[in-house]
Parts: structure tokens; C-alpha cells; sequence
């Protein structure tokens, strides 16, 4: 039976970070949020706003490298979801980003309700 709470955190890197300085920005992000986590069974997810200019300055391997490192050192987060930005995202659209994670938290959390506090794939 899981006991931790789900949860989603939303980051938007910032338009000033540039390849070379992505790695170190995004280690100290995610371990802010891995410091948010009050049970060692708490499941936080991550969706993180990438403009495309550091996605194509490091490459994708190098990215999925970088993110699995952080996912394997922090026990709590279980994903990081990448999300490419051709621009930044404003306020408004932030928001929408921070309600369709709720949504999908509800749905998850239906989904393990329904299994009796079991979390498996949806069917």
C-alpha cells in the first residue's frame, strides 16, 4: 500500500542558461525539489520546460544521460518529463502546464485508489 503523496513539479529553465551551464542549473532544481519531499514514499514527478537551443547544444543522449543521474540520485522523484520550448512559457501558459499536471495527478491517483493503494500501469 503506498503511503507517500504524488505530487508534480513544474520548472521552466530560464532563457540566460545556456548549454554549458545546463547541468548545474537543473542538479540544483531537482534537488531543491527532492528536498521538498517529507516521506521517504512521497512520488514526485517532474516536468521540465527545456528551450530547444540547450536541447540541441547538448543532444538528446547527453540529455537523457543528465536527467537519469538525477532521477537515480534522488529517491523521491520518480520522472523527469522533458517538455522542448521553442520560446518560454508565459504566466497563462505555466498555469495550463501546472493544471493539466493536476489533472494527471487525479487521474493517477483514481488509478491506485481503484487498486486498492497498488500502483500499476494503466490498463
Amino acid at each position: 500500500m503506498i503511503q507517500g503523496q504524488f505530487r508534480y513539479s513544474i520548472l521552466q529553465v530560464p532563457v540566460e542558461i545556456s548549454p554549458l551551464k545546463f547541468r548545474a542549473y537543473v542538479r540544483k532544481e531537482i534537488e531543491a525539489v527532492q528536498a521538498t519531499a517529507k516521506d521517504e514514499e512521497d512520488i514526485i514527478l517532474v516536468r521540465l520546460f527545456v528551450l530547444e537551443k540547450i536541447l540541441f547544444g547538448l543532444g538528446m543522449k547527453k540529455m537523457d544521460s543528465i536527467l537519469h543521474s538525477l532521477v537515480g540520485k534522488c529517491p523521491n522523484i520518480q520522472r523527469i518529463e522533458l517538455e522542448p520550448l521553442l520560446r518560454p512559457l508565459t504566466a497563462e501558459e505555466m498555469q495550463e502546464a501546472a493544471d493539466d499536471a493536476q489533472s494527471t495527478l487525479q487521474a493517477l491517483s483514481q488509478q491506485v485508489m481503484a487498486s486498492g493503494g497498488q500502483l500499476r500501469p494503466a490498463s
